[in-house]
Protein backbone atom coordinates (compact mmCIF):
# COMPACT_ATOMS: atom_id res chain seq x y z
CA UNK A 1 0.00 0.00 0.00
CA UNK A 2 0.92 3.51 -0.87
CA UNK A 3 0.12 5.76 1.94
CA UNK A 4 1.96 9.02 0.49
CA UNK A 5 3.45 10.79 -2.30
CA UNK A 6 6.87 10.64 -0.94
CA UNK A 7 6.28 6.83 -1.27
CA UNK A 8 7.60 7.76 -4.93
CA UNK A 9 10.41 8.81 -4.32
CA UNK A 10 11.35 6.02 -2.52
CA UNK A 11 10.43 3.83 -5.23
CA UNK A 12 12.63 5.80 -7.45
CA UNK A 13 15.50 5.81 -5.80
CA UNK A 14 15.45 1.90 -6.27
CA UNK A 15 15.72 3.09 -10.26
CA UNK A 16 19.00 3.43 -11.94
CA UNK A 17 19.12 7.34 -12.20
CA UNK A 18 16.52 8.64 -15.41
CA UNK A 19 17.24 11.72 -17.91
CA UNK A 20 14.17 13.89 -17.87
CA UNK A 21 13.47 16.39 -20.97
CA UNK A 22 11.53 19.22 -20.20
CA UNK A 23 9.52 20.50 -22.87
CA UNK A 24 9.46 24.82 -22.76
CA UNK A 25 11.84 24.23 -19.86
CA UNK A 26 11.09 28.09 -18.61
CA UNK A 27 9.00 27.50 -15.84
CA UNK A 28 10.16 28.19 -12.26
CA UNK A 29 8.44 25.73 -10.20
CA UNK A 30 8.91 23.16 -13.15
CA UNK A 31 13.24 24.16 -12.66
CA UNK A 32 12.84 23.97 -8.73
CA UNK A 33 11.45 20.41 -9.40
CA UNK A 34 14.41 19.40 -11.58
CA UNK A 35 16.71 20.70 -8.73
CA UNK A 36 15.65 18.68 -6.08
CA UNK A 37 15.34 15.85 -8.45
CA UNK A 38 18.46 16.40 -9.23
CA UNK A 39 19.77 16.78 -5.42
CA UNK A 40 18.26 13.08 -5.05
CA UNK A 41 20.53 11.77 -7.67
CA UNK A 42 17.30 10.68 -8.84
CA UNK A 43 17.71 11.96 -12.04
CA UNK A 44 19.65 14.68 -14.31
CA UNK A 45 17.54 16.82 -17.12
CA UNK A 46 17.81 18.09 -20.77
CA UNK A 47 15.83 21.55 -20.52
CA UNK A 48 14.23 22.28 -24.04
CA UNK A 49 13.01 26.23 -24.53
CA UNK A 50 14.31 29.62 -24.06
CA UNK A 51 17.78 29.50 -23.06
CA UNK A 52 17.88 33.42 -21.86
CA UNK A 53 14.74 32.85 -19.95
CA UNK A 54 15.40 29.32 -18.36
CA UNK A 55 19.27 30.78 -16.81
CA UNK A 56 17.26 33.61 -15.41
CA UNK A 57 15.13 31.71 -13.57
CA UNK A 58 17.69 28.85 -12.60
CA UNK A 59 19.87 31.97 -11.20
CA UNK A 60 16.70 33.12 -9.12
CA UNK A 61 16.06 29.85 -7.77
CA UNK A 62 20.14 29.61 -6.96
CA UNK A 63 20.26 26.51 -9.17
CA UNK A 64 23.24 25.90 -10.86
CA UNK A 65 22.17 24.46 -14.53
CA UNK A 66 26.18 24.99 -16.02
CA UNK A 67 26.37 21.43 -16.73
CA UNK A 68 22.67 20.78 -17.58
CA UNK A 69 21.94 20.38 -21.49
CA UNK A 70 19.80 23.32 -22.75
CA UNK A 71 18.42 22.80 -26.17
CA UNK A 72 17.53 26.62 -27.41
CA UNK A 73 13.84 26.74 -28.83
CA UNK A 74 11.73 29.67 -27.62
CA UNK A 75 9.05 28.64 -29.77
CA UNK A 76 6.99 26.07 -27.35
CA UNK A 77 5.43 24.07 -30.35
CA UNK A 78 9.04 23.41 -31.40
CA UNK A 79 10.01 22.99 -27.98
CA UNK A 80 7.39 20.32 -27.74
CA UNK A 81 8.67 18.68 -30.66
CA UNK A 82 11.84 18.59 -29.69
CA UNK A 83 11.42 16.77 -26.27
CA UNK A 84 8.99 14.17 -27.47
CA UNK A 85 11.81 13.75 -30.45
CA UNK A 86 14.86 13.09 -27.53
CA UNK A 87 12.65 11.02 -25.80
CA UNK A 88 11.95 9.05 -28.86
CA UNK A 89 15.09 8.50 -29.38
CA UNK A 90 16.56 7.42 -26.11
CA UNK A 91 18.22 10.53 -25.17
CA UNK A 92 15.92 10.54 -22.31
CA UNK A 93 13.66 8.59 -20.50
CA UNK A 94 10.89 10.61 -19.30
CA UNK A 95 9.14 13.41 -20.74
CA UNK A 96 8.22 16.65 -18.23
CA UNK A 97 5.68 19.76 -18.99
CA UNK A 98 6.88 22.80 -18.02
CA UNK A 99 5.07 26.11 -19.18
CA UNK A 100 2.88 25.30 -22.13
CA UNK A 101 -0.51 25.13 -22.88
CA UNK A 102 -1.47 21.02 -22.46
CA UNK A 103 -3.21 20.91 -26.13
CA UNK A 104 0.40 21.69 -28.02
CA UNK A 105 2.21 19.79 -25.55
CA UNK A 106 -0.98 16.86 -26.12
CA UNK A 107 -0.23 17.32 -30.12
CA UNK A 108 3.63 16.37 -29.47
CA UNK A 109 2.82 13.17 -27.95
CA UNK A 110 0.16 12.11 -30.12
CA UNK A 111 0.99 12.74 -34.09
CA UNK A 112 0.90 10.00 -35.43
CA UNK A 113 4.36 10.00 -36.83
CA UNK A 114 6.64 11.64 -34.38
CA UNK A 115 4.94 11.31 -31.09
CA UNK A 116 5.13 8.56 -28.40
CA UNK A 117 1.60 7.93 -27.83
CA UNK A 118 1.67 3.56 -27.65
CA UNK A 119 -2.24 2.94 -28.04
CA UNK A 120 -5.55 4.68 -29.42
CA UNK A 121 -6.17 6.15 -25.97
CA UNK A 122 -4.23 8.38 -24.16
CA UNK A 123 -5.32 9.64 -20.76
CA UNK A 124 -4.44 11.49 -17.78
CA UNK A 125 -3.42 9.72 -14.36
CA UNK A 126 -3.82 11.60 -11.21
CA UNK A 127 -2.21 10.06 -8.03
CA UNK A 128 -4.10 11.69 -4.83
CA UNK A 129 -2.49 11.99 -1.11
CA UNK A 130 -5.52 13.22 0.55
CA UNK A 131 -5.88 13.85 4.45
CA UNK A 132 -9.04 12.33 4.63
CA UNK A 133 -8.11 9.39 3.37
CA UNK A 134 -5.56 6.28 4.33
CA UNK A 135 -3.59 5.89 1.16
CA UNK A 136 -2.96 7.09 -1.95
CA UNK A 137 -5.56 6.69 -4.74
CA UNK A 138 -5.39 7.41 -8.84
CA UNK A 139 -8.52 8.93 -10.03
CA UNK A 140 -9.02 9.37 -14.64
CA UNK A 141 -9.65 11.15 -16.92
CA UNK A 142 -9.26 14.88 -15.41
CA UNK A 143 -7.77 16.42 -18.66
CA UNK A 144 -7.55 14.24 -21.72
CA UNK A 145 -10.75 12.28 -22.66
CA UNK A 146 -14.11 14.27 -23.12
CA UNK A 147 -17.08 11.63 -22.96
CA UNK A 148 -15.50 8.04 -22.76
CA UNK A 149 -17.72 5.64 -23.84
CA UNK A 150 -17.54 2.26 -22.44
CA UNK A 151 -14.81 1.17 -24.62
CA UNK A 152 -12.95 4.13 -23.36
CA UNK A 153 -13.29 2.75 -19.71
CA UNK A 154 -12.19 -0.42 -20.34
CA UNK A 155 -9.45 1.17 -21.95
CA UNK A 156 -8.91 3.31 -18.97
CA UNK A 157 -9.04 0.44 -16.90
CA UNK A 158 -6.19 -1.42 -18.05
CA UNK A 159 -3.29 1.14 -19.10
CA UNK A 160 -4.88 2.58 -15.44
CA UNK A 161 -4.04 -0.67 -13.55
CA UNK A 162 -0.97 -1.44 -15.90
CA UNK A 163 0.61 1.62 -14.26
CA UNK A 164 -0.60 0.62 -10.63
CA UNK A 165 1.35 -2.70 -10.80
CA UNK A 166 4.42 -0.66 -11.68
CA UNK A 167 4.49 1.09 -8.77
CA UNK A 168 3.73 -1.73 -6.43
CA UNK A 169 0.00 -2.23 -6.49
CA UNK A 170 -0.47 -5.81 -6.76
CA UNK A 171 -4.35 -6.14 -7.30
CA UNK A 172 -5.51 -2.62 -7.46
CA UNK A 173 -9.50 -2.04 -6.55
CA UNK A 174 -11.36 -0.15 -8.86
CA UNK A 175 -14.48 1.96 -8.14
CA UNK A 176 -16.66 3.05 -11.37
CA UNK A 177 -18.09 6.09 -10.03
CA UNK A 178 -21.52 7.42 -10.90
CA UNK A 179 -24.79 9.69 -9.27
CA UNK A 180 -25.99 6.52 -7.88
CA UNK A 181 -24.83 2.98 -6.92
CA UNK A 182 -27.60 0.78 -8.38
CA UNK A 183 -27.99 0.31 -12.39
CA UNK A 184 -30.18 3.08 -14.01
CA UNK A 185 -30.86 3.12 -17.12
CA UNK A 186 -31.40 7.07 -17.33
CA UNK A 187 -28.17 7.68 -15.91
CA UNK A 188 -25.29 6.34 -18.58
CA UNK A 189 -22.33 5.99 -16.28
CA UNK A 190 -24.08 3.03 -14.08
CA UNK A 191 -24.96 1.50 -17.43
CA UNK A 192 -21.05 1.53 -18.40
CA UNK A 193 -20.44 0.72 -14.39
CA UNK A 194 -22.75 -2.50 -14.69
CA UNK A 195 -21.24 -3.71 -17.98
CA UNK A 196 -17.67 -3.54 -16.62
CA UNK A 197 -18.09 -4.88 -13.40
CA UNK A 198 -19.56 -7.96 -14.93
CA UNK A 199 -16.24 -8.65 -16.57
CA UNK A 200 -13.92 -11.12 -14.42
CA UNK A 201 -10.36 -9.27 -14.06
CA UNK A 202 -7.78 -11.49 -13.08
CA UNK A 203 -5.11 -8.70 -12.16
CA UNK A 204 -7.57 -6.28 -10.05
CA UNK A 205 -11.11 -5.75 -8.67
CA UNK A 206 -13.37 -3.80 -10.31
CA UNK A 207 -17.03 -2.60 -8.95
CA UNK A 208 -19.61 -0.36 -10.13
CA UNK A 209 -21.85 1.63 -9.84
CA UNK A 210 -20.72 3.06 -6.78
CA UNK A 211 -21.60 6.65 -5.67
CA UNK A 212 -18.43 8.63 -3.72
CA UNK A 213 -19.59 8.24 -0.51
CA UNK A 214 -19.46 4.18 -0.87
CA UNK A 215 -16.11 4.29 -2.68
CA UNK A 216 -14.19 5.89 -0.03
CA UNK A 217 -16.34 5.68 3.26
CA UNK A 218 -16.66 1.53 4.45
CA UNK A 219 -19.12 3.24 7.39
CA UNK A 220 -21.03 4.35 4.42
CA UNK A 221 -21.56 0.74 2.69
CA UNK A 222 -21.94 -0.98 6.10
CA UNK A 223 -25.23 1.75 6.72
CA UNK A 224 -26.08 0.61 3.06
CA UNK A 225 -26.18 -2.68 3.84
CA UNK A 226 -23.61 -3.13 0.52
CA UNK A 227 -21.00 -5.71 0.56
CA UNK A 228 -18.20 -5.09 -1.02
CA UNK A 229 -14.27 -5.72 -1.59
CA UNK A 230 -13.62 -2.39 -2.98
CA UNK A 231 -15.62 -0.24 -0.97
CA UNK A 232 -13.74 2.11 1.10
CA UNK A 233 -10.70 1.07 -0.29
CA UNK A 234 -10.33 1.97 -3.47
CA UNK A 235 -6.82 2.20 -5.70
CA UNK A 236 -8.08 3.84 -8.43
CA UNK A 237 -11.81 5.89 -9.14
CA UNK A 238 -12.65 5.64 -12.67
CA UNK A 239 -14.88 9.02 -13.34
CA UNK A 240 -17.78 9.33 -15.98
CA UNK A 241 -16.74 12.08 -18.19
CA UNK A 242 -13.98 14.73 -17.96
CA UNK A 243 -16.83 17.27 -16.25
CA UNK A 244 -17.22 15.11 -13.01
CA UNK A 245 -13.13 13.78 -13.54
CA UNK A 246 -11.86 18.00 -13.35
CA UNK A 247 -14.27 18.96 -11.02
CA UNK A 248 -13.51 16.40 -8.18
CA UNK A 249 -9.53 16.94 -8.98
CA UNK A 250 -10.21 20.32 -8.56
CA UNK A 251 -12.28 20.10 -5.49
CA UNK A 252 -10.23 17.62 -3.38
CA UNK A 253 -7.12 20.27 -4.33
CA UNK A 254 -8.49 23.29 -3.23
CA UNK A 255 -11.01 22.42 -0.68
CA UNK A 256 -9.87 19.34 0.66
CA UNK A 257 -5.65 19.73 1.03
CA UNK A 258 -4.90 17.69 -0.97
CA UNK A 259 -1.26 17.01 -3.03
CA UNK A 260 -0.99 15.06 -5.86
CA UNK A 261 1.17 13.96 -9.16
CA UNK A 262 -0.19 13.53 -12.58
CA UNK A 263 1.47 11.29 -15.42
CA UNK A 264 -0.36 9.73 -18.82
CA UNK A 265 -1.07 6.55 -19.76
CA UNK A 266 -1.04 4.74 -23.10
CA UNK A 267 2.81 6.30 -23.94
CA UNK A 268 5.58 4.39 -25.02
CA UNK A 269 8.08 6.35 -22.29
CA UNK A 270 6.38 7.80 -18.87
CA UNK A 271 5.45 11.50 -19.56
CA UNK A 272 4.94 13.90 -16.15
CA UNK A 273 1.46 15.88 -17.02
CA UNK A 274 0.83 18.38 -14.60
CA UNK A 275 -0.42 22.49 -14.82
CA UNK A 276 1.10 24.98 -15.09
CA UNK A 277 -0.24 26.79 -11.93
CA UNK A 278 1.07 23.68 -10.06
CA UNK A 279 3.76 23.73 -7.40
CA UNK A 280 7.29 22.61 -7.53
CA UNK A 281 6.27 20.31 -4.50
CA UNK A 282 3.63 18.70 -7.16
CA UNK A 283 5.65 18.61 -10.10
CA UNK A 284 8.64 17.20 -7.77
CA UNK A 285 6.07 14.05 -7.10
CA UNK A 286 5.14 13.53 -10.42
CA UNK A 287 8.81 13.57 -11.71
CA UNK A 288 9.48 10.72 -8.64
CA UNK A 289 6.49 8.93 -10.04
CA UNK A 290 6.93 8.43 -13.99
CA UNK A 291 10.28 7.32 -12.57
CA UNK A 292 9.05 4.82 -10.91
CA UNK A 293 6.65 3.39 -13.35
CA UNK A 294 10.31 2.65 -15.79
CA UNK A 295 11.42 -0.50 -15.81
CA UNK A 296 14.49 -0.39 -13.92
Amino acid sequence: MLEKLSSFVELARRKKPKIVAVAAAEDSHALEAIKWIRNDGLAEAILIGCRNKITSLAENLKFDISHIEIIDIPDKTEACKEAVRVVKSGQAHILMKGLVDSAIYLRAILNKETGIAASRLVTQLAFIESPHYHKLFAITDAGITITPDQQDKATMIAQSVNVLHQVGIAVPKVALIAAVEHLTPAIAATVDAAALSGITYDNCIVEGPLSIDLAFNKASCRHKGLHSQVGGDIDLAILPDINSANVFYKTVMQLGGALSASTLTGTAKPVVFTSRSDTAKTKYFAIACAISQCKD
